[in-house]
């Protein structure tokens, strides 16, 4: 039972921790997906190496493990509340064409970051942007003006 309350208590310390570093430095992966990545090596390293000699206590890590990803992911999908708790929420960063600087700060985003990622999008000029948020796997989307809607006045310098 040992092996149980320690994988669960690093699973829940891991996955706080990268809560709280934020959507950009998680990059591509989930944060459930990055946890298990780290763990299991740990987890089963032991076992390879022979410090622990018990082959069943890196099974049962292992389905510790596993079994917390599960309900992690299915209490996500049940309760919106505990999803906006393991994953966050989007973050607006531009709108209507203009930064949202204490979004901006909150999540570290600079403007060169943004201006990089909208050369990406094929985008020239941050007045073309409607929206542009973090999303919470940490990519950002842009939501450009269509031509019914009411822009804001043009400015004629492009981004750098």
């Amino acid at each position: 039972m040992e092996t149980v309350i320690r994988v669960g208590f690093v699973y829940l310390f891991i996955l706080g921790i990268l809560r709280v570093l934020g959507k950009r430095e998680v990059g591509q992966l989930t944060p459930l997906e990055l946890v298990m990545l780290i763990l299991i090596p740990e987890v089963v390293g032991q076992a390879l190496v022979r410090e622990d000699f018990s082959m069943t206590n890196a099974v049962i890590a292992v389905t510790t493990l596993m079994s917390l990803v599960y309900a992690t992911s299915v209490l996500s999908y049940k309760f919106r509340r505990f999803e906006e708790l393991v994953e966050g929420r989007p973050s607006l960063l531009i709108e209507n064409g203009s930064p949202v600087k204490e979004t901006m700060d909150r999540e570290r985003i600079t403007p060169e970051e943004i201006a990089s990622e909208m050369r990406r999008a094929g985008i020239e000029r941050i007045d073309k942007i409607k929206w542009a948020v973090l999303e919470t796997g940490g990519k950002i989307a842009f939501i450009q003006f269509s031509p019914d809607d009411e822009q804001p006045p043009t400015e004629e310098e492009p981004v750098r």
